[in-house]
């Protein structure tokens, strides 16, 4: 028996290199496949370029600009498939990702969803691949997903039932919608497998949600979305899970992102919030204002690349 697979890949002005993320897809060793492009309103050839791949396993999708979330929705309204996966239109896929994830499945009926690793570049960089520091492991994740985002929905292969059941993506723009339905399966109960595969490369450029100036409306979100999904503390694994520390982190991380972008005031007032003593914030705030912004602006690519591991050159 071999189940349907639906990929789903928005695509928003992505004539440069939608083409290697589809041949990615259609490559893959596992065949039965339909592969979903929901054109988000693009004004160049994104169209034009999805066409002429000539698979009958692609269907477009064109759709007024609404953003990721919702291009995303549109196709899992679409789809058919027993079991949906995503790429994004920038990035692609390595040959066995869907095989590998859908035996592990298989395999292990008790998960309904799995992850993996990415493989990150720069694409001013495009010969040095990274990978994410951490321990990884399957399980309820409710824990870990409180400190971070760390699963790409590049790895991830969910079947449809869990999306029934939680719902699919937020639709607000620049708001963490893949960490937002990641706690929500969690929540609701479901546990992660994790399969330990490089089984997608991530490419980070200019303009995408990892850029410094996008950074403060996405830290605002991301402690609206605790606020919302985590009203009161919940137990997983027996560990009591609250949103308190996750949101004090957050407010923290939001002070430095408003730093970097030289929002000086804004800066303090997030710092106030994190650290409710007020002397502690004081002399935390005050600490970070002393700061240079260029030298901040370092320190914060530094971090990401010490949060990262160099894995090997192309």
């Amino acid at each position: 028996m071999t189940p349907l697979v639906s990929i789903i890949t928005p695509a928003y002005n992505a004539e440069r290199y939608v083409e290697r993320a589809l041949r990615s897809a259609v490559g893959q060793s596992y065949e039965n496949l339909e592969i979903l492009v929901v054109d988000d309103g693009s004004t160049d050839a994104t169209g034009r370029v999805v066409k002429g791949i000539g698979d009958p396993r692609i269907v477009y999708i064109h759709q007024l600009n609404a953003g990721q979330g919702n291009a995303r929705n549109h196709a899992i309204r679409r789809c058919r498939g027993e079991y949906i996966s995503f790429l994004d239109a920038d990035d692609f896929y390595q040959p066995t990702k869907v095989q590998k994830q859908l035996e592990f499945l298989r395999d292990r009926r008790k998960y309904k969803v799995v992850y993996s690793n990415a493989l990150h570049v720069y694409s001013d960089r495009s010969s040095v691949f990274y990978k994410k520091r951490g321990t990884f492991r399957s399980g309820h994740l409710l824990p870990e997903l409180l400190r971070s985002s760390y699963i790409n929905p590049n790895t991830v292969l969910i079947t449809r039932e869990v999306l029934e059941k939680c719902g699919g993506f937020v639709e607000t723009r620049f708001y963490p919608e893949e960490w937002d339905l990641w706690l929500r399966i969690s929540l609701a109960g479901y546990e992660f497998g994790y399969l330990d595969e490089d089984v997608a490369v991530v490419e980070i450029r200019e303009g995408s949600n990892t850029t410094l100036e996008i950074q403060p409306i996405l830290k605002k979100n991301a402690i609206l979305m605790f606020e919302s999904l985590l009203p009161r503390p919940v137990k997983a694994d027996g560990v009591l899970c609250a949103k308190d520390t996750a949101v004090r982190r957050l407010q923290f991380k939001l002070a430095v992102a408003y730093l970097v972008n030289g929002r000086r005031r804004e800066s303090l007032a997030a710092v106030a919030q994190a650290f409710k003593r007020q002397i502690l914030a004081y002399i935390v705030g005050g600490a970070l204002l002393m700061l240079p912004r260029l030298l901040v602006r370092r320190l914060w690519l530094a971090n990401q690349l010490w949060n990262s591991l160099k894995v090997r050159r192309a």
